[in-house]
């Protein structure tokens, strides 16, 4: 039996400047999410770095229902490596292209 994973991309926004791709950052923004929404949580969540489009802006995959509270805890991380930070839920949607387009309508209008 086969089972198709059901995710969730949510597109989330930097104040500053931020490198996800180094696995060092990464690291340390998974032990933050953890700790603001608990193991049991996050290791339902599985966030995942599916791609960082700009210096700013990053696309995480969570399992769907798991969404909400990825958000919230990106909106309780204020602190990153020793510097002030804020981070920002941009759009969510079911696949990277639906939530690419959006984006890009919004800055169009």
């Amino acid at each position: 039996m086969i089972l198709k994973r059901k995710s969730r991309y949510v597109m989330i926004e930097a104040s500053r400047p931020l490198d996800i791709t180094d696995k060092v950052a990464w690291s340390q923004l998974r032990s933050e999410i953890a700790k603001f929404i608990g193991e049991k949580n996050y290791l339902e969540a599985n966030p995942f770095l599916a791609e960082q489009t700009d210096e700013t802006k990053f696309i995480i995959r969570v399992s769907r229902g798991s969404e909400k509270a990825i958000v919230l805890a990106f909106s309780f991380i204020k602190l990153f490596n020793n510097q002030e930070i804020g981070f920002y839920t941009l759009k969510t949607s079911g696949t990277i292209r639906a939530l690419k387009s959006k984006t890009i309508r919004a800055k169009v209008e």
